[in-house]
């Protein structure tokens, strides 16, 4: 049950609970909520769970959208991986965007807030033109050799952050998206220290915010 590892945060949320394998065999948790042919999968931040995305994934839901949230290896309900597998959090990725369109999507966008954020430049830089795009919530450009990877983005990339965020600044978002290779690219600061999904659950401005991601994933569902 949800409400097991998440809480009150699950409360009135319908939730599909479901166990699935990246490509390396590692065996994740997830949670599919709403339905549509175009998929939003949510990765959390470090450390932390799925349950930090349920009240954005319900917002989704309720708008049309397919979310499917996740835990990473080793967090979470998800299994301790250890060697080499133990961080490949971009495999974790990839099979919950499969995982999207076996339920019925035809277009999946990546959306990470903090530790997640940097984890969806480093997959988007494999996965390529086979995301609808990819929203980065103050991902550290430190990890992931994110810019670096960036020439190898092709997907819509959508950065937001905040102009006092701890772990990343606004230097370094521009500096990201410059050297990313989509065509379609854009970064937003705003003000203040917000960090992560606290852009849309506690500033000042979360609607704003929330109207520039719905507008970011409505122009490139067409």
């Amino acid at each position: 049950m949800l409400s097991a590892q998440c809480g009150v945060d699950a409360d009135g949320i319908d939730a599909k609970p479901f166990w699935f394998r990246a490509s390396d065999k590692s065996l994740l948790n997830g949670v599919a909520i709403g339905d549509g042919d175009t998929a939003v999968v949510l990765a959390h931040g470090y450390p932390s769970d799925l349950c930090s995305w349920l009240p954005y994934a319900k917002t989704l839901a309720a708008r049309g959208y397919l979310a499917l949230a996740f835990d990473f290896r080793g967090l979470g309900n998800s299994k301790v991986q250890f060697g080499e597998r133990a961080d490949r959090h971009d495999l974790d990725l990839e099979a919950a965007a499969d995982q999207a369109r076996k339920r019925g999507a035809d277009r999946v966008f990546l959306i990470g807030g903090s530790y997640g954020g940097a984890a969806v430049l480093w997959a988007g830089a494999e996965m390529g033109d086979d995301l609808a795009g990819i929203v980065d919530l103050s991902g550290p450009t430190s990890l992931f050799n994110a810019v670096g990877l960036a020439p190898k983005i092709t997907a819509p990339l959508l950065v937001v952050t905040s102009r006092h965020d701890s772990v990343v600044s606004p230097e370094d978002s521009r500096e990201l998206v410059d050297a990313a290779g989509s065509e379609d690219k854009q970064v937003a600061i705003y003000p203040g220290g917000w960090h992560a999904q606290d852009l849309l659950y506690g500033a000042p401005y979360r609607d704003r915010v929330d109207a520039l991601i719905m507008d970011f994933l409505e122009r490139h569902s067409d």
